[in-house]
């Protein structure tokens, strides 16, 4: 399988007078418009949990999948 795009978000909660707020920032992003197998794909989210998250605590991941049809283009 083949994922033709992506984007990965990590976000945190913010911190005000010292206190964790309820409000969350995006904290670290990653985009890509080449194709990468899906194999590699979740090596890649394996390998950016560890070097995004080595200090904080354990994360939520949710994944989220669009199938379109695919455009052929005339040239």
């Amino acid at each position: 399988m083949h994922i033709d795009k992506y984007k990965i978000y990590s976000k945190d909660y913010t911190w005000k007078n010292g206190k964790q707020s309820k409000n969350t920032l995006v904290q670290q992003v990653m985009t890509s418009e080449e194709c990468i197998m899906g194999r590699t794909f979740i090596q890649l989210l394996s390998d950016l949990d560890q070097a995004w998250h080595q200090h904080g605590g354990a994360k939520t991941c949710k994944v989220e999948v669009t199938f379109e049809p695919y455009e052929h283009k005339d040239d």
